[in-house]
């Protein structure tokens, strides 16, 4: 009789770490290997003011929009639906477009490529970019299977590699120098920087995908739409926890690090710090983990992108085949244009739709209370103030 009781719970468990250990890797891409280091090097002994910053935007508010998500049943449709057709459309395509071929998906590129650059200056970035979309599109083509691929293949892996330089580095790492920034600015700098990691952005569509994983899941063992809340909340805290440990952890690093990354590019800081802590030999094997967390986040990204213009903006016209081949070919052009380029055109744009979309966050799981569209109003409201704010400061 108990074994007739355990071995559910014991799949439901192993989906559920599946799910979690999912998200974590879709979240855990270009940005979030770089932009905690950076706040390290610039926040030195005044780190742990800065962590915090960077864990409420980097990882409470996405957290909010993982929640609400979930609770609009995956369904990115009812998510941004109190904004019209119209408005609903033309954010998704905004969000997209930054999140896929016109911003994150190249910047992944560039990050992953730091790595084989160290170690082979002389390969080709073009090439190399090529390559990268080849297996991005290898993932995408089995679409049915990526989370369980992700969750279940490609996580461990980078999960290993990343622990494995946090622990080597706090160990060999010098204690941190004494900052110019005060406790203050310190925390300020923590959560502007956690506007570019874009995992608010990324949260509204990561949740989707793993929603829909989940929910096949529960529809085939006959469970109740209570069970695949709560395991959508489950992966959710999952997902969120160890994306904070690692931010805590590359922070710290960072900190300790900074006199050694001073003419580093930011893209190349965590291969340069494992070959500090742990030796010459220790840089492929951070660039593999680099090149995981790029490729696995690239993936699922340019496959969201690709779904949105065959299924939104051509109303499957065209075949699916030619959304992701034109996904991936911009993601190409995009690449060649440099991290640092990148970056600073996403900023500017982040900085005025993030705090929009973090009332939009909000206002969506009180209205689900309330019954009333809080939606409309607190997003083009703030997005109207940040920009503006934005053109006069």
């Amino acid at each position: 009789m108990g074994s007739v009781s355990i071995k559910p719970m014991t799949r439901d468990i192993k989906v559920l770490l599946t799910a979690g250990f999912a998200m974590f890797s879709m979240f855990f891409g270009s940005g979030n290997l770089v932009f905690p280091l950076l706040i390290g090097t610039q926040s030195l002994d005044a780190y742990p003011w800065a962590i915090v910053g960077l864990l409420v935007t980097a990882v409470l508010v996405p957290f909010l929009g993982l929640i609400g998500v979930v609770l609009y049943q995956g369904s990115r449709h009812a998510y941004f639906g109190g904004l019209g057709d119209r408005g609903a459309f033309f954010l998704t395509a905004i969000i997209l477009s930054l999140l896929g071929p016109f911003g994150v998906v190249p910047r992944c590129i560039t990050v992953a490529y730091g790595g084989v650059e160290l170690m082979a200056p002389e390969f080709p970035v073009w090439l190399f970019s090529m390559l990268f979309c080849l297996l991005m599109a290898a993932l995408i083509w089995v679409r049915h299977k990526i989370v369980t691929l992700i969750g279940r293949v490609l996580t461990p892996w980078l999960m290993l590699g990343v622990v494995l330089v946090i622990i080597a580095g706090l160990l060999e790492g010098e204690p941190a120098d004494v900052a110019t920034l005060s406790s203050l600015q310190a925390l300020s700098y923590g959560l502007l920087k956690g506007y570019h990691t874009m995992d608010l952005l990324a949260a509204f569509f990561f949740a989707t995908t793993t929603v829909y994983y989940l929910k096949a899941y529960v529809s085939a063992e006959g469970g109740s739409t209570r069970k695949l809340l709560g395991m959508s909340l489950g992966a959710s805290v999952i997902g969120a926890s160890l994306l904070a440990l690692v931010y805590v952890g590359f922070v710290s690093l960072g900190a300790r690090y900074a006199s050694s990354l001073q003419e580093v590019p930011p893209n190349d800081y965590l291969v340069v710090i494992a070959g500090q802590a742990m030796g010459d030999l220790a840089i492929p094997v951070v660039a593999v983990t680099i090149g995981l967390a790029c490729l696995t986040t690239g993936a699922i990204l340019s496959a969201l992108f690709a779904d949105f213009v065959y299924q939104d903006v051509s109303l499957r016209r065209i075949r699916r085949t030619w959304a992701i081949l034109a996904t991936l070919g911009i993601s190409f052009v995009f690449s060649l244009v440099g991290f640092t380029t990148i970056s600073v055109w996403l900023g500017a744009i982040l900085e005025v739709m993030y705090p929009a979309l973090i009332a939009l966050a909000l206002a969506n799981i009180v209205q689900l209370r309330v019954q009333r569209n809080l939606g409309k109003p607190a997003f083009w409201g703030v997005f109207a103030v940040s920009l503006i704010a934005k053109l006069v400061l």
